[in-house]
């Protein structure tokens, strides 16, 4: 524990309050291993510009969450305030090297500590809202989806009736397969989450937002089945799907960048 860890703590004051400090200040001393110096600098800090402090770091913090949750962030502050106020002030941001500004990490602790205190489907909204923000800013999924724009859509549209029986179809690094127990693609959400177990596509797409596909079981089966170790007629075929059906609906998946070919004679 260093005086950086004492002065957060100080922020997010049900750690440790200012009045605490001047109350037994040998305790805070002896807890985050001070100095005499540097406990005599905590001290002469004036308490109310703690809290002022405090409020403008909580400001900060909903700002750096709302990156990645943005509708979450909306609903609980409209209906569960309480819940996102003590969250704020309670929780210290660590910075990450892999994560300076703190977004990921930051959403990734608000909704561990939403869990039971909100309810499970806007938790599950904010996950839904989670993934795409990851998605988004993920390197390898961005250049693949610079190349589909750039030339991929183009060449899957050549994409013929034999690469059925011989492409093997992979789910690109564009796309991230889902699945919530409650229907966060509803028309009111995250208002209104019904209670419906849903599986979602999302797909990264070049300069554009993440989109988000609602995906039948039968079509949710089939791509869990392109995972480059099987055709795309024997993954039809083992998902069950109809022989007069399943080219068609492979080819629409293929086309919409939901699946890519490996390996087909159109290639």
């Amino acid at each position: 524990m260093t005086v950086i860890d004492a002065l957060a703590a100080l922020l997010a004051s049900p750690l440790l309050t200012a009045a605490e400090l001047h109350e037994d200040p040998e305790a805070v001393r002896a807890r985050f291993g001070l100095s005499e110096d540097e406990l005599e600098l905590l001290a002469r800090v004036p308490d109310d510009a703690y809290a002022r402090v405090a409020l403008d770091v909580a400001a900060k913090h909903r700002l750096v969450v709302a990156q990645a949750l943005p509708e979450t962030v909306t609903e609980v502050t409209e209906h569960h305030r309480g819940f996102l106020e003590r969250h704020l002030t309670a929780t210290v941001r660590r910075p990450h090297p892999d994560d300076p500004v703190g977004a990921q990490r930051a959403a990734e602790a608000f909704l561990e500590d939403a869990a039971g205190r909100i309810p499970a489907g806007l938790v599950e909204f904010g996950r839904f809202e989670l993934e795409r923000f990851r998605l988004r800013r993920d390197e390898i999924a961005a250049d693949a989806a610079r190349y589909w724009d750039g030339d991929g859509a183009r060449r899957q549209s050549r994409l013929g009736g034999e690469w059925i029986d011989h492409g093997v179809p992979v789910v690109p690094a564009t796309v991230l397969v889902v699945s919530y127990g409650h229907d966060v693609t509803a028309p009111e959400a995250p208002a209104h989450l019904p209670e419906v177990p849903v599986t979602v596509a999302l797909q990264r797409v070049w300069r554009e937002p993440v989109r988000a596909f609602r995906l039948d079981p039968g079509t949710r089966d089939l791509l869990a089945l392109c995972d480059g170790t099987r055709t795309a007629l024997r993954a039809a075929a083992e998902a069950g799907a109809h022989p007069a059906q399943a080219g068609e609906v492979l080819l629409s998946l293929a086309r919409a960048g939901l699946i890519v070919p490996r390996g087909g004679p159109d290639e």
